[in-house]
């Protein structure tokens, strides 16, 4: 049997899980018009389902398509296709084309059939095992094993030699019995990673019997893959019991593809030139299965969206797309003591040096089925050798995409399609991933979210490290062995630490670990995403300071995201401030925080509270980001700036330069604060707007 193609995620697509115990219920009728509504948006299911539709209906209705009796031998024998008789006639006198459509029936029996009884077998087994544990899992899980190791057709051919020329209904309890044991190892995988997650250790507490929480609280979480092992049984039914039919091994007078196989084969139909007798039903088997499969993988692609394919995302030949852009705003002349307003700004977007990073209007777009999502957008940025850039914004404002993007670490729906990102004097975008090789980690090293998940369990530090270190052509021993106890101890951890697994050290040294395989290369640029968000504040302020010093003494560039205000105030050189996809504010760390010119910058400041300074309410920042598949029309924070004014919801801003500062604000249009001296700009109840 093939593997079960459906996503062993925890939660099955909302198109398809069955709601959570205790929240509210819908109709019947609203789920069938979302399983319609996805298995539609799929062009597998669709396909699939289409010719599943019409096997079922020649299947009901056979003899309103063929009007000869299939097994009457009444006939010429081994005429060819005519107008009376389709596909020609068998040695025995009966007709092919009557058989081929009556013999649907029970072909879809036999798979509907082991189908519903295998998956329901399997279900049962693997989920109870999971969630039992203890004995059960051990006796249900050898019974699993056994039937999986003995070989599957020679243990059929051995069964069916008992029973032969059994009917349909033995055929489909043999094939029951021997065909729920793949599909019961995957269920039984995918509900221990459910086993204690505290939904069901919540129907736990409150005393839910244990059937109850198998049936009603873990079942309904994997209907995408219950679908695909009802889908992966019913193909195996399909074949074998076909298979089995063929060798002769079933009731040889009944009707179905497999005896006309069988017939065929006894009558050596294929040397005597009668073909369509052999191969009508072949094909016929073979399109059946298809549609199951089809049908299978498409259930994959529902249950979990990241893996349906994105249409229209790339121009042909890879090339990208053109990114349309906004006409600039018009710029009037700066105050005698402002610096002159860029639109879009130029210049100053690096440190002292030059710069090692060049973005330049760089451009994500998730392709998504309510639309095009422009996650980045536009967004410049330089970094020059050894310098300290955090990026800050809410959630889902894009930095952690942009980060991906610099990287080219970009997976789907998620494309660039326009901008560029040169690193060294190199582009990036459109390398292959062997040239990206070349460049990761030697030059330019990522340090991801969650060491937890960014290090494999089942592997050891050291052998981590060595495997990085291996794909970089780095050979001996002694080499590898000295350089990742260096690294080790240049976080803070003993080498000892190099046997250690993820799961045996702290959130603290797992993070540091990431660093130091970060730093195995001593790369010109780290990038870094929300390295502290899973450590607690004293974790937090001593792996900044570790990775300061670490800056200061390799001179490397760190490009740092993070929700955290006070870790940027006192580690950052300069500061970004993301809102919606695009720069809101660009500038040295020290002047956004004394004097932040967006509204939005200074929302963010009011919302962090001073351990020093007076006690005051925090305001924070009122409403939601913007849906960035429908983003306003002008500017992107005027919806919830207590500042906007009726231009601002019309007109998209700019980047202005401010300064050594950027900023995206159309107060600051003709220089700083230089809209509220503006008689046109009222806000949005007529109020003015300072």
């Amino acid at each position: 049997m093939g593997p079960v193609s459906a996503t062993a995620g925890p939660a099955a697509s909302p198109d398809l899980a069955l709601m959570p115990a205790g929240a509210p219920r819908r109709g019947g009728r609203p789920a069938l018009s979302r399983l319609f509504r996805a298995v539609r948006s799929s062009r597998k299911a669709t396909a699939g389902t289409v010719l599943l539709v019409i096997f079922i209906l020649v299947a009901l209705f056979p003899g309103v398509i063929a009007h000869d009796p299939p097994n009457a031998s009444i006939y010429p024998r081994a005429l060819g296709p005519s107008a009376q008789h389709l596909l020609g006639t068998t040695a025995l006198g009966q007709d092919i084309f009557a058989q081929a459509i009556f013999g649907t029936r029970q072909v879809l029996i036999i798979a509907i059939g082991v189908g519903l009884f295998s998956t329901a077998v399997a279900v049962l087994i693997g989920v109870a095992a999971a969630y039992l544990g203890g004995l059960w899992d051990g006796s249900l899980g050898l019974l699993t094993d056994v039937l999986l190791v003995i070989p599957l057709f020679p243990l059929l051919i051995v069964i069916a030699t008992y029973v032969q020329n059994a009917g349909t209904a033995v055929l489909v309890l043999v094939l029951t019995l021997t065909g729920w044991s793949y599909t019961a190892r995957q269920l039984r995988a995918q509900a221990l990673s459910l086993r204690h997650r505290d939904f069901l250790e919540a129907a736990r507490v409150r005393g839910e019997r244990r059937l109850y929480i198998i049936l009603v609280e873990i079942i309904p979480t994997m209907t995408s893959l219950i679908v695909a092992s009802f889908m992966t049984n019913a193909l195996y039914a399909v074949l074998f019991g076909s298979s089995l039919q063929f060798i002769g091994l079933g009731d040889p007078n009944t009707v179905s593809w497999g005896t006309m196989l069988y017939w065929a084969e006894n009558n050596e139909a294929l040397q005597t030139g009668q073909y369509l007798w052999a191969i009508v039903p072949g094909v016929l088997i073979v399109t059946l299965g298809a549609a199951f499969a089809l049908i299978n993988y498409a259930f994959d692609e529902i249950g979990n969206p990241a893996l349906r394919p994105v249409r229209g995302r790339r121009g042909r030949r890879g090339r990208l797309p053109a990114v349309a852009r906004p006409a600039p705003a018009a710029a009037g002349p700066a105050t005698a003591d402002l610096a002159t307003a860029q639109s879009p700004a130029a210049g100053q977007l690096t440190g002292p040096g030059g710069a090692i990073l060049e973005v330049r209007d760089l451009t994500v777009t998730y392709a998504m089925e309510r639309g095009t999502v422009t996650a980045v957008d536009r967004v410049s940025l330089d970094v020059a050798p050894g310098e300290f850039v955090g990026i800050v914004g809410e959630s889902g404002c894009g930095k952690s995409t942009l980060l991906f993007a610099i990287a080219q670490l970009l997976a789907g729906p998620a494309a660039i399609t326009g901008g560029s990102v040169v690193f060294k004097g190199r582009s990036l975008v459109g390398l292959t991933d062997t040239q990206l090789a070349a460049v990761r980690w030697k030059d330019l090293s990522v340090v991801m979210q969650s060491a937890m998940n960014a290090l494999n369990p089942v592997k050891s530090i050291g052998a981590q490290f060595k495997d990085a270190m291996r794909a970089h052509g780095v050979s001996s021993r002694q080499e590898i062995a000295d350089r990742s106890a260096e690294v080790l101890k240049m976080v803070g951890i003993d080498s000892a630490h190099l046997k250690s697994h993820p799961h045996q050290l702290s959130g603290g040294m797992r993070q540091r670990a990431m660093i130091a395989m970060a730093m195995l290369f001593t790369p010109d640029l780290v990038i870094m995403d929300e390295p502290t968000s899973a450590l607690d504040v004293v974790a937090q302020r001593s792996l900044m300071v570790q990775i300061k010093e670490l800056q200061q003494q390799y001179g490397f560039a760190v490009i740092f995201v993070t929700h955290d205000m006070s870790l940027v105030s006192h580690f950052s050189d300069r500061l970004l401030v993301m809102y919606a996809g695009q720069v809101a504010e660009l500038g040295a760390t020290r002047e956004v925080f004394d004097s932040p010119l967006h509204p939005y910058t200074a929302g963010l400041m009011e919302a962090f509270p001073s351990i020093r300074g007076p006690r005051v309410e925090l305001s924070g920042i009122p409403g939601t980001p913007p849906d960035l598949s429908r983003p306003p029309a002008g500017c992107r924070f005027a919806p919830r700036c207590p500042r906007a004014t009726t231009r601002c919801a019309a007109d998209r801003p700019e980047l202005y330069q401010i300064g050594a500062t950027q900023v995206r604000c159309l107060l600051h249009e003709h220089g700083r604060n230089s809209g509220i001296a503006d008689p046109d700009l009222t806000g949005p109840q007529g109020v003015s707007s300072d």
